[in-house]
């Protein structure tokens, strides 16, 4: 920061924030400060409505209460940033760096009137990264969030109506109580994340992930779920298993960095529609899961050592790398399903050169459907 009138009001607003004699607010609207280094930058409560902040490096800055209408951050940093209680309406983000930033009770509204069809002037977060931001009571009414990247952030009690998220990364992410009506989340990735009481009518869920996501309390039926990957069966199971099950997601998104693995030892989830359920890794062995459907299934090297699986639908399941040492598979139907070798990785993600294979070794069989099924791989000698 080398301009002699910029410094001097940044010393003035300084002074305007400790509540010194000789302070004043600083107003630096429709200021261009872009591709400016800025790191822990106070602004806080600054006049800063329609500023260019565009590539500017605003790591850990302050802009907390500032009048941002209007101003553009387009792909600047501002990694944990402070932007809480801030008017950011109308404010582009596209492209931005928000990863661990704090827009809690932010003003991310449309920044001007929006005639019928034309969406000039919503705030725009396309394409920003904030993983781990904190979002919660903001209102992001009419937002563009298309492919955003929001991973294990906090939106509790967020705004978000008519708000446009196709593609957004949301895994991990805790939006319980948000209100996500008329919003468009098509193709979305929600694996793992918490929607407990969101409030739904008219939202848009098409090609969705929802895996291992919490629903509780919400009306699922007044969301589009068409070709979305989801289990709705699970709202049925006790909500330990539910929170066990999200958890369980985050873990192995995440290769157990976030998240715990699901231990489901002696669960019982027998007779239960649970088609397209996650339980790739889980530990299920001696687990109860007799007459359950649970086609297209994910059961990579889900532990299934001496469970109980008779009488299961698991036609187009993934039983890849699976250990079913033991189990009792008469009767199921396990047809078009995949036993492929899953290869192994260390704990820094790098294959290992082992690779695990499906074991049906000592498996109960009588009367099991193998139809299209290739179990070449597959171990499964006494």
């Amino acid at each position: 920061m080398s301009d002699p009138g910029l410094v001097e009001t940044m010393r003035r607003h300084m002074r305007y924030v400790r509540g010194q004699t000789g302070g004043a607010r600083a107003d630096l609207r429709r200021a261009n400060l872009s591709g400016l280094r800025l790191p822990k930058i106070n602004l806080q409560g600054a006049g800063l409505a329609g500023a260019d902040f565009r590539k500017s490096i605003l790591t850990e800055a302050n802009f907390s209460n500032a009048d941002l209408y209007g101003a553009n951050f387009e792909e600047a940093d501002a990694t944990k940033a402070d932007f809480e209680r801030a008017d950011l309406r109308g404010a582009k983000f596209a492209g931005a760096t928000l990863s661990g930033a704090r827009l809690a009770s932010a003003d991310l509204r449309a920044g001007g009137v929006i005639s019928v069809g034309n969406r000039t002037g919503v705030s725009d977060l396309s394409n920003a990264r904030m993983e781990e931001s904190n979002l919660d009571n903001a209102n992001l009414t009419d937002a563009q969030l298309k492919n955003a990247t929001l991973r294990n952030a906090s939106l509790k009690n967020a705004m978000l109506q008519r708000s446009s998220m196709p593609g957004v990364d949301l895994r991990g992410a805790n939006m319980t109580g948000a209100d996500l009506r008329s919003a468009s989340m098509t193709g979305a990735d929600l694996g793992g994340a918490n929607l407990s009481q969101v409030a739904v009518n008219q939202t848009k869920m098409n090609g969705a992930r929802l895996v291992g996501t919490l629903l509780t309390g919400v009306d699922v039926d007044r969301i589009d779920l068409r070709d979305a990957n989801v289990c709705l069966g699970i709202l049925k199971l006790p909500l330990e298993i539910q929170q066990a099950l999200s958890s369980h997601v985050q873990w192995f998104d995440t290769g157990g960095v976030a998240g715990a693995r699901a231990d489901l030892r002696k669960v019982v989830m027998a007779e239960m529609d649970l088609g397209a359920i996650f339980l790739s890794g889980a530990d299920l062995r001696e687990a109860d899961l007799h007459d359950s459907n649970f086609t297209r299934g994910e059961f990579r090297l889900a532990d299934l050592r001496g469970a109980d699986l008779s009488g299961t639908d698991l036609r187009d399941a993934d039983l890849s790398g699976a250990n079913l040492d033991g189990a009792d598979l008469r009767s199921a139907r396990i047809r078009f399903a995949k036993m492929e070798p899953v290869e192994i990785l260390d704990p820094a993600g790098k294959p290992t050169g082992n690779a695990a294979r499906t074991i049906l070794r000592g498996a109960q069989l009588d009367n099991t459907e193998f139809a299209n099924t290739d179990m070449s791989e597959a171990i499964v000698d006494a």
